[in-house]
C-alpha cells in the first residue's frame, strides 16, 4: 500500500494478522493471513518540513487500520511500551484523522493503572511517560490516525508478547480480562485534555505543529512535563 502527498509517495510497512497471533484473545480464529494495519513512518509534506522535523529530533507517522474482527475481538495494533528518556519513558501523541479509535493504556510493566480513551475524528490523545498502549478499531469503518514521536524512540514489544497482549481485550461482548496478568486494576474510561499541551483545537490537524515544533519539546524531554502529561488523562 502506498500514499501520495503532493508529489511525494510513501510506502507502508505492513503488520499482518499472523504477526498479531501472540497478542490476540482468539489466535485460533485466524483462518487466513491478511494485512491488519499499515504504517507510514517519517511522513512529511514538503522538503523543508522534513528537514525541520529531523532537526528537532521528531518523526511524524500515519497508520491505517481497516475494519476487522479476529474471533470476537476487534482488530488492534500489537501494543508496545516506550524506552526510557532518563528517568521516565518517551511520550507519544496521536490524532484520529478518520473513523473512531480506542487507545488502551497501561502504566508500567507491572500495570498499576489501566485507562481506555475513546476518540473520534479530530481528537488528540497523549500517551504519557511510562505507559504502554494498544490502538483498537472498534468500528466497521477504516481508522486513520497520525502520531508525533521522538526520533530516539524505538518500540518495546516484549511485555505484550510475553503476556499475550494488553491486560484487557475489546470484543463484540465488551471488555474481556486477560488472565495471563493475574490481578489487574479496574479499567478507567478517560478523556484526553490535549489543548493545554498542544495548543490545538479539535478542528486543527496536528501536522500544523510542523510550523511551531517547539510545542512538541515534551516528546524529547518528558522529565520536565511528566506530571502535566499524566494529568491529560481525565476521568469524569
Amino acid at each position: 500500500m502506498k500514499i501520495k502527498i503532493g508529489d511525494l509517495v510513501f510506502e507502508a510497512e505492513i503488520r499482518w494478522v499472523e504477526d498479531l497471533k501472540p497478542v490476540l484473545a482468539y489466535p485460533e480464529a485466524v483462518e487466513k493471513n491478511f494485512p491488519a494495519y499499515y504504517m507510514f513512518r517519517d511522513v512529511y509534506k514538503r522538503k523543508e518540513d522534513k528537514e525541520a522535523i529531523a532537526e528537532h529530533g521528531l518523526r511524524y507517522d500515519l497508520t491505517y487500520i481497516p475494519p476487522a474482527k479476529i474471533g470476537k475481538e476487534f482488530i488492534k495494533t500489537y501494543g508496545h511500551y516506550h524506552p526510557k528518556a532518563n528517568s521516565v519513558s518517551y511520550p507519544e501523541v496521536y490524532e484520529v484523522l478518520e473513523g473512531r479509535a480506542i487507545y488502551l493504556l497501561q502504566k508500567d510493566i507491572e500495570v498499576s493503572r489501566v485507562v481506555a480513551v475513546f476518540a473520534e475524528k479530530g481528537d488528540k490523545v497523549i500517551i504519557p511517560p511510562d505507559y504502554g498502549h494498544v490502538t483498537i478499531n472498534p468500528e466497521d469503518k477504516p481508522l486513520k490516525m497520525a502520531n508525533w514521536v521522538s526520533r530516539n524512540f524505538k518500540s518495546i514489544y516484549e511485555p505484550y508478547t510475553e503476556r499475550r497482549g494488553a491486560c484487557y481485550y475489546y470484543t463484540v461482548e465488551g471488555w474481556l480480562k486477560n488472565e495471563k496478568y493475574g490481578k489487574i486494576p479496574e479499567l478507567e474510561i478517560a478523556k484526553c485534555d490535549f489543548e493545554g499541551i498542544l495548543g490545538l483545537s479539535k478542528d486543527e490537524e496536528m501536522y500544523s505543529l510542523v510550523d511551531d515544533l517547539k510545542k512538541l519539546e515534551f516528546l524529547n524531554n518528558p522529565e520536565k512535563y511528566a506530571e502535566k502529561l499524566e494529568k491529560t488523562l481525565r476521568v469524569d
